[in-house]
């Protein structure tokens, strides 16, 4: 199954996972099957909070929490622990068509959408530029 990514990057508090629900609830409410990986510097947790409660909510599934060469996988009612050698590796968990990405900004394996504070894009705004980013 073909998998369309995109990786958003960008300063703390710039709005990239605002913004990704809204692209997540869009496209979910079109059919579409979506996922969402956060990666985070922090200690990882089985716990359904923050930015990863977030994408769950809005309609993801599964939801990937990636430290450091190990990951939850929030997928239907349960968690599980992974490990993962590359980032890239992670969409191999994934079953859906869309896959959104926060973080991994050193990563250069998938398309990347830069998010910067003073000149937020719309939802529509970003949906124009994923469909040029995916476009065959």
């Amino acid at each position: 199954m073909q998998k369309r990514v995109a990786a958003f990057i960008g300063h703390s508090g710039a709005g990239k996972t605002t913004l990704i629900v809204s692209l997540i609830e869009r496209l979910a409410a079109r059919g579409e099957h979506v996922a969402a990986i956060k990666h985070t510097h922090h200690p990882l947790n089985e716990e359904n909070r923050g930015d990863t409660a977030r994408f769950r909510a809005a309609g993801a599934d599964p939801v990937i929490l990636a430290g450091d060469r190990e990951a939850v996988v929030w997928e239907g009612g349960g968690t599980r622990r992974i490990a993962y050698s590359d980032p890239a590796d992670l969409l191999d968990e994934l079953r859906a068509t869309v896959v959104f990405v926060e973080g991994f900004k050193s990563f250069a394996g998938w398309p990347t959408v830069n998010i910067d504070a003073e000149q937020r894009p719309t939802v529509e705004t970003t949906m124009a530029i994923l469909d040029r980013i995916w476009a065959p």
